[in-house]
Formats: C-alpha cells, structure tokens, sequence
C-alpha cells in the first residue's frame, strides 16, 4: 500500500468498516491437506505424534484478518518476518513485531491480523498430532502470555520451504512422511536457530516445478517442459519418476489441484471459474480430477472447509 495512502486513512486495526481479508495476497504460498490426507497423517506410525493440517506464506499482507469463535481444530503457529500485526486471545490483546511468533491452542477462540500501517508478512503452520501439545509447551516455555521472540534464521526458511514442496506432492505417501519429519526440526528452530543449509543449487527438476507453479492456468505438454531444460521428453519424464515418483504431467495435475483446493477453501469464488483459471475449460472434467486426487468433490470440499 503507498505511503500517501497510508496516511490519508485515519484508521486503525479495530475500526469495523476495514476490510478482513483472510487470504488472497500477492505472492502468497499455502498448502491445505485434504481430509483424506490429514486422517493418513494422524494414523501412519511416522507422523501421528506430530504432523501438519495446513501452512503458508503471506507476504505484506494489508487488511489481513482472521477470526475463530470457537479456535481451530489444530494449534497455529503464526512468525512474523517483516511489518507489524497483532493477535488477541482469552481477552488480551498483544502487539507482533518483526521476529517474533506466536502460537494459538487449538479450541482457543482468537483474532489475529496485519498492522494498518506496516501490514506484516508471516509464515504460518497449523499442526495436530499426539505430541502437539508438547511442542506448543516447548516453544512457549515459562512465558505464557504475549508473543516470544527469536533470531532469524535462512535454515528455518530452507525448511519451511522443504514442507511446502513436499506438501504440494502430497499423492505420494512418502512426501507427507518428509514433510512431517521437518515439521519437528522447523518448530524446534524457533529455539535453536544453528542448522547447516542444505544445498539449494538449482535442477532441471526445481526449475520445471517452478515454472508449473507460476503458471499453473497453463496446460504444458511433456514436449514443451523438456524443451525449457534442454532434455529429451524422455530423459525428464525418467528423471521425474526418480526424484518425485510422479511424470511430469501427472505432477503438474496434482498442483493444479491443490492450488484449486486451496481457493475453493479459502475464498468465494465459484467452482467453475476456479477450473477455468487451473487450465480446466470443462467443470465436469476437473470436478472428476479434483475428486480422484482429493477423495472428494470440489463442492463436498467446500462444505467440509
């Protein structure tokens, strides 16, 4: 938001005419288990102590609001990077500065938003499993009220990005598993903070799945992704199936789908134009590949969110 705009609007967070908006910023990044996914997690031997239900990105992320009456099914840890924002819970009402996070019980109501002025930009998780609750004990430590702070720190951004990766490959158990193994190493980076970076240099495989992701309204053949990386069609279709047990058409669905997943839960936008912008001219068609992907259909999708 420009600065002479911020200034003209006498306002603050608790002035009820504002916009709420719980998602939809640009450049965001999210990824919501499906139910089918998330009952896999809380029963497979290597993720039911502690696994996660959803997480996401919001960069500068003006007028966001979000209020639970009655909490959340899971706990919610909310970091904050960059900007100011604020939460409010068991009738207090606490301030959010650059690094620091804050977790949300589960079944706690609460409110949390951007500040008006310097909307912040937060990473965000939302976790369950038999250990949950230790962890939220953990990372809270004495201090029971009031957000906590903590050093910044690449590995903890390096590992956020490892869930979300795995997360998007959620049709192979395998990614979930990973994914979930993280989830213990980037809570635990809120209080250690020295971790060695893995290598993030680039590969044919990143760079297709970065192009798929930005541009995911497109309908790419396998022709024309391994042009991008100057490979054989059958050379990247073979080094797909090694590092992420999918081809890559059939990967490029399963992000469709999950994009297409996180905006019928998250926004009002109807099922036919969601479609439309995931590449899928016939509704017919993508409702039949949403529900094989996500065990259910898009509409039952929505009413279960």
């Amino acid at each position: 938001m420009p600065i002479e705009l911020r200034r003209k609007m006498d306002i603050n967070a608790t002035d009820t005419n504002l916009p709420r908006i719980q998602e939809g910023f640009q450049g965001q990044r999210s990824c919501i288990l499906p139910p089918n996914k998330q009952k896999l997690s809380a029963a497979h031997p290597f993720c039911k102590k502690l696994y996660i239900t959803d997480l996401g990105y919001y960069p500068q992320a003006a007028f966001h609001n979000r209020l639970r009456e009655n909490g959340a099914n899971q706990h919610i840890l909310i970091y904050c990077t960059r900007g100011e924002g604020w939460y409010r819970i068991n009738k207090q009402r606490f301030p959010v500065k650059p690094n620091q996070y804050f977790i949300l019980p589960k079944s706690v109501p609460h409110e949390y938003g951007a500040d008006i002025q310097n909307p912040w930009s937060i990473y965000w998780v939302h976790f369950s499993g038999e250990e949950s609750d230790y962890f939220v004990k953990y990372l809270q430590g004495k201090q029971s009220k009031g957000p906590m702070s903590t050093s910044p720190s690449p590995a903890r951004v390096l590992l956020f990005e490892e869930m979300l990766h795995h997360l998007e490959l959620m049709n192979h158990t395998d990614n979930i598993v990973l994914a979930n193994s993280s989830l213990y190493a980037f809570l635990a980076s809120f209080k250690r903070v020295q971790f060695k970076a893995p290598d993030t240099e680039k590969n044919p495989v990143q760079e297709i799945i970065e192009l798929m992701k930005n541009n995911l309204d497109r309908n790419f053949t396998l022709e024309e992704l391994a042009r991008h990386v100057h490979m054989s069609p059958s050379r990247l279709s073979a080094l797909f199936r090694e590092k992420t047990h999918y081809s890559p058409i059939s990967l490029l669905t399963s992000l469709k789908i999950q994009k297409a997943g996180q905006l019928i839960k998250e926004t009002n936008q109807n099922i036919k134009s969601i479609a439309r912008s995931m590449g899928y001219a016939d509704p017919y068609h993508f409702s039949r590949v949403f529900k094989n992907i996500m065990g259910v259909s898009p509409k039952t999708f929505r009413l279960k969110g």
